[in-house]
């Protein structure tokens, strides 16, 4: 059996034709930024998740960034999950909040309300919630509800979450606003680039101003706002366009893949395949190992089996993370350091076939027994 990749991107043809015929337009009208395509994006992404606004923006780091500086969260907190990207950590302090991180469940690697309350305090402005994998929290409509009771304002991180929908709210509706990523490996993208959505008319004018450098209007250097350049060229935009047309058609693909890991590993002795119970985005298949897996040596005898594990999704929680060293010195989070030490990533994309994802579940479980063994020697 050939390698089994972690991740295969895959730009169809029909779709590669369609980019480059709009690309040859594009560079025959001379307009590369701020022009019909990221509008066009913008109105057909608002339109997808349903929502009254959505701002293209260079990177989904940033699109976090300006939700928090258009939120006013300077000198107060913002609430970050110890077990997410950096990026939304260093977003929430760009933008001149000091964070304080919440714990996780580690059984769907989002927080409890409980979890967000205990960690709220007088000087808190908003609450972030990471929808990891492409799962939405079960309790993220209560975290959501707390949240407008108090005059908090929750924010999505939805890095990962393009196409997942809960009680038919789309991620990104929950809250007062959302931050998508177009990473390269992300289930749509453009490269590099993000998205902002929500509701909020006044932030959603304000995110508008802070983008582009804080002016009103689009060409004339009049500036009301100290913004920067966030804009996201026209370029990726016409990417972005062409990947969220096929969005549908990737999206059921890559979970008939989680279904089928799902169907196959129940009831085996490999932990527990986090399936969520709503319609997600397929951007992760994640297990959580049993207690005292040795990851590494496990995702050594996969590749020993033609199998490349892509690991984990957060391979350490932001409070172990050296670049914060002494700042949550003594912070013990058990959901988050469980959650970031026991899960794996297997391979997940619409190009796998029902053959090689037999291969890998038959891997996973020969690697399991052979480690169980040896351990018990």
């Amino acid at each position: 059996m050939p390698l089994v990749p972690a991740v295969e991107i895959e730009i169809s043809d029909d779709e590669r034709h369609e980019v480059l015929a709009e690309v040859d337009r594009l560079l025959r009208s001379g307009r590369f930024s701020q022009g019909r395509n990221v509008e066009a994006f913008e109105e057909e992404f608002a339109a997808y998740t349903r929502t009254a606004s959505a701002l293209a923006v260079s990177s989904g780091t940033t699109a976090l960034e300006l939700i928090f500086r258009a939120l006013g969260v300077e000198g107060r907190e913002v609430v970050v999950p110890a077990a997410t990207n950096f990026a939304t950590y260093i977003a929430a302090e760009r933008a001149g909040a000091t964070v304080r991180l919440a714990d996780v469940d580690p059984t769907t690697l989002a927080p409890t309300l409980e979890q967000v309350r205990a960690v709220c305090t007088p000087r808190t402005a908003a609450v972030t919630v990471v929808h990891t994998g492409g799962l939405i929290g079960p309790e993220t409509e209560a975290v959501a509800a707390w949240c407008e009771q108090r005059g908090l304002a929750l924010v999505e991180d939805c890095a990962h979450a393009h196409g997942s929908e809960r009680g038919g709210r789309h991620a990104g509706t929950f809250g007062v606003a959302g931050a998508f990523s177009f990473f390269a490996t992300k289930v749509m993208t453009t490269g590099e680039g993000g998205m902002v959505v929500t509701g909020d008319g006044r932030l959603a004018d304000e995110i508008r101003l802070l983008r582009n450098l804080g002016k009103p209007e689009v060409w004339v250097s009049t500036h009301t706002r100290p913004g920067w350049n966030a804009r996201l060229p026209e370029f990726a935009a016409v990417l972005g366009r062409a990947q969220l047309r096929r969005l549908p058609e990737v999206l059921e693909a890559r979970r008939a893949v989680a279904v089928g890991y799902a169907d196959a590993l129940r009831g085996l002795p490999v932990g527990d395949f986090l399936l969520p119970d709503h319609s997600y985005s397929g951007y992760k298949a994640m297990l959580m190992l049993p207690p005292g897996t040795d990851r590494d040596a496990l995702k050594e005898r996969l590749r020993e089996r033609s199998v490349q594990a892509a690991g984990e999704v957060y391979a350490m929680p932001l409070h172990h993370q050296p670049v914060l060293a002494g700042r949550h010195a003594g912070l013990r989070l058990p959901g988050a350091e469980r959650a970031c030490a026991g899960q794996l990533c297997l391979p997940i994309y619409p190009g796998l076939d029902d053959e090689r994802q037999a291969h890998v579940v038959r891997a996973l479980c020969d690697s399991l027994t052979e480690l169980t063994e040896e351990g018990a020697r």
